[in-house]
């Protein structure tokens, strides 16, 4: 009689290989200002980040046709995310393109689409596009309105990338981009071990005048 095989750990997006090589390519953010970035001297990266890529951030861009949490707020998360979530921009923004690409192709699918609009019946928006990116209890938290003309498994794909960039960040320093872990007594946020007990005291804000 033979031992039965040990059951196999079923497994899952956390020890993936596409979350272990997203946490390697992470590279501390340097901000020329304080060993300790912080977010609001970040501006700049996350005006950066946003103008690449138009389709998927279209609604910071044009806020009056898209009332969104981001095109109110912007991305709200420190910065030692921003390589995770560019890294998700890309991919979406190419898939965004071909969406479009394929629309300008075929007049007889933009007919469709223009027919549905006129009659009120096509939903809004047309393509995906990012509503939200923050942080909730240590992890990054990212929504899409996947639109009228996203097709099942571009949807799929799409979710995965959102996958596979809320994950990585619980093991990323959301304020530096170094290797890092969740934190419940510091504000329940991921931090490495030198940005919580920083070799240099943070300098305190200037008292207005």
């Amino acid at each position: 009689m033979t031992a039965p095989r040990a059951q196999r750990r079923p497994k899952t997006i956390e020890n993936s290989p596409a979350v272990r090589q997203m946490v390697k390519l992470v590279e501390p953010v340097d901000t020329e200002l304080h060993p300790q970035p912080r977010v609001w001297t970040l501006t700049y990266r996350q005006n950066e980040v946003l103008a690449k890529y138009p389709l998927f951030f279209r609604s910071v861009h044009y806020p009056w046709t898209y009332s969104t949490n981001i095109s109110h707020f912007g991305i709200l998360c420190g910065g030692g995310w921003y390589p995770i979530i560019e890294a998700l921009a890309r991919k979406v923004e190419s898939e965004l393109r071909d969406l479009w690409r394929e629309q300008i192709q075929f007049p007889e699918r933009l007919a469709v689409l223009e027919t549905a609009r006129a009659r009120g019946t096509s939903t809004f928006p047309v393509l995906p596009i990012c509503t939200d990116i923050t942080q909730v209890d240590g992890e990054l938290k990212i929504e899409i309105l996947y639109g009228s003309i996203c097709p099942e498994d571009v949807a799929k794909r799409i979710g995965d990338f959102v996958e596979v960039a809320q994950v990585s960040s619980r093991y990323v320093c959301e304020s530096c981009g170094r290797r890092g872990q969740y934190r419940e007594s510091h504000w329940r946020r991921v931090y490495c071990d030198d940005c919580i007990a920083p070799e240099e005291p943070i300098a305190p804000l200037a008292t207005p005048a």
